[in-house]
């Protein structure tokens, strides 16, 4: 079995362990993923492009919808039946598009680094839109915990 496979496995199946919980404490999702970017030079581009190719070959599949709202709204279950927070559509015009992600796993309530830290969540974004719309897709954070914001926006461009 490989890695992908793996993926689609652990989506797709119910409880992983025997005994304990699946769910694991948020103060360790974030020990995780800021202990990457602590000690990773290239830890943005890393988290971007997993999220990236995880959402483009392997969520992407099971998204409904083709077009922008609906893709956004399916990301918003997405992310909140996984706890990664709440996702809102702000604005959609053209190519381009707004959302916000109120108490997003990675940054809510952390203190201000000076930078955004949701990299792996862009990449989401960003992979399921590029996977349904069969276009480029890129996102960018524009508001984030590590810069002492309350909510995360992600600025989406399209094609």
């Amino acid at each position: 079995m490989n890695f992908e496979d793996e993926i689609k496995k652990l989506i797709k199946e119910g409880k992983v362990r025997k005994t304990l919980p699946d769910k694991v404490d948020i103060k360790l999702f974030r020990v995780l993923v800021h202990s990457l970017q602590w000690v990773s030079v290239g830890y943005a581009s890393a988290l971007y492009f997993a999220g990236k190719k995880l959402g483009k070959e392997i969520i992407s599949e099971e998204i409904k919808g083709d077009d922008v709202k609906k893709i956004l709204q399916e990301i918003g279950n997405l992310f909140q039946k996984y706890g990664i927070g709440k996702l809102e559509i702000k604005e959609i015009k053209d190519s381009n598009a707004i959302v916000r992600l109120k108490e997003g796993s990675t940054s809510y309530h952390m203190e201000p680094i000076g930078k955004p830290v949701c990299f792996f969540e862009s990449g989401l974004i960003a992979g399921v839109l590029e996977g349904k719309l069969k276009k480029k897709v890129v996102v960018n954070e524009t508001m984030c915990g590590g810069l002492g914001d309350e909510e995360d926006e992600f600025k989406i461009k399209i094609g």
